[in-house]
């Protein structure tokens, strides 16, 4: 409190911005549908993306999509099949799965058109069925034993993760981490789109750190995230040992990307003797996705400096100069937001991330959709440049081959105004292929 009895001018803003926040997530009432995503830009040109063929995902139009959950939410009623989670944080990962129907309805021939098209006619919708809540929990600490964990391959959560690799031909694990504000539904509707275009091949998993799905719940979300760094670590070393994957790729979004980024620093540092090479084969990371991060800056060139990314395949981060939800986030916290870098990094930064080629900054602030949005901060999925341009880097592209552009600092990738055409341009030369 000032002098005068009334509360500092940081605290007045930042209660205005915690209520100006109710659309940071895009999630406030529960729903148990929504619309499929909008088709990213390159498949309605024929360019790959990281489902491959989508004719065969969208023949299993009534089949149920799996989405293996692991969950560092309380359980408040474990006969609930729709979400028994509360918002409290829980010491052991409950583990399950989700069963959500994508295109349900519609044939396969509508479905791919759907999927695949620029523009939409029948609104597929992704439904969410059921939740099935498995009795055991995940080992996090090898010396707290209790009767509902299952440690090892005999876990039936694990044996259901490899059933499914087999089912699909895929040994590729995927995993998605939410962010603020968020409920355990949307997350899993939001994880089922991603396995849809990703052609339901291998496994998606979805990571329910206890958000408290509530606007005023953001302090408490951010100490939660944190809190949950230990668990999303047990969560990569169980599945790189017991699931026998090929390869774990992580997309993390918002207050989400602080989770992924640190636990892959504190694994880089608790494994410091080894080799590069020999602890990424150990932990079977691929690509990492932060999409408009809620990171500060100086924390992630920490972590840059004790080499997270030497775990990784490559770690991409978008940033935009218009996501106006973390700059409320900036005006609470006082410091430059991770996914709002863009233009603001300073020399130091700058020379630090340029000396790291497994570090991609792209400038999502062009992309075409999204901007037309109050708070500018779901474009990862909801905006067809970006999200064509996630996955193209999922399956190893340069940003050249992707059609981006070096920013005049030679730090961000940006996209070039005439995205569309430059694409169409490159499928012309046979670039991309």
């Amino acid at each position: 409190m000032g002098r005068s009895g009334w509360p500092s001018s940081r605290m007045m803003i930042a209660c205005g911005l915690l209520i100006m926040l109710v659309a940071y997530s895009g999630c406030a009432a529960r729903k148990l549908s929504r619309v499929l995503m909008p088709t990213p830009i390159a498949l309605t040109l024929g360019l790959p993306q990281p489902g491959g063929d989508l004719s065969i995902g969208c023949a299993s139009a009534e089949e149920l999509a799996p989405i293996f959950v692991v969950s560092g939410r309380d359980i408040r009623d474990p006969n609930n099949t729709l979400d028994p989670f509360g918002s409290d944080r829980q010491r052991i990962p409950a583990l399950g799965i989700a069963y959500v129907g994508i295109g349900s309805g519609l044939s396969a021939d509508e479905l791919l058109e759907e999927t695949t098209g620029e523009k939409r006619h029948k609104r597929a919708k992704v439904v969410f069925d059921r939740f099935e809540l498995s009795k055991a929990g995940l080992a996090v600490d090898p010396w707290l034993v209790k009767d509902n964990v299952v440690r090892h391959r005999e876990n039936p959560w694990v044996q259901a993760v490899k059933a499914q690799m087999e089912h699909s031909a895929s040994r590729n694990v995927t995993i998605f981490v939410h962010g603020y504000n968020t409920e355990f539904i949307d997350n899993t509707l939001l994880a089922g789109e991603i396995f849809h275009y990703m052609g339901r091949k291998g496994v998606m998993i979805s990571f329910e750190w206890p958000s408290e799905s509530r606007v005023l719940g953001y302090i408490q979300d951010k100490g939660n995230a944190t809190y949950s760094t230990r668990q999303f670590r047990a969560i990569i070393s169980n599945i790189a040992k017991e699931c026998e994957v090929d390869s774990i790729t992580i997309i993390a979004h918002s207050a989400g990307s602080p989770i992924v980024v640190n636990a892959l620093r504190e694994i880089r540092l608790l494994e410091f003797d080894m080799p590069a090479e020999q602890v990424r084969s150990k932990y079977r990371i691929g690509r990492v996705v932060l999409a408009a991060p809620d990171m500060d800056v100086m924390s992630f060139t920490n972590a840059v400096h004790d080499r997270f990314y030497e775990l990784t395949s490559g770690v991409a981060v978008y940033a935009s100069q218009k996501d106006r939800a973390l700059g409320l986030s900036e005006k609470i916290y006082g410091n430059s937001r991770l996914g709002r870098a863009v233009g603001k990094l300073d020399p130091w930064e700058q020379e630090l991330l340029q000396k790291v080629p497994k570090i991609e900054m792209v400038d999502a602030s062009r992309a075409d959709k999204q901007y037309r949005n109050v708070l500018g901060h779901s474009y990862f999925h909801r905006d067809p440049w970006v999200s064509s341009d996630i996955g193209s880097f999922i399956i190893g592209q340069t940003p050249s081959q992707r059609g981006l552009d070096k920013d005049a600092a030679g730090v961000f990738w940006k996209f070039p105004r005439d995205y569309p055409d430059r694409l169409k341009r490159q499928i012309a030369t046979g670039f991309n292929r």
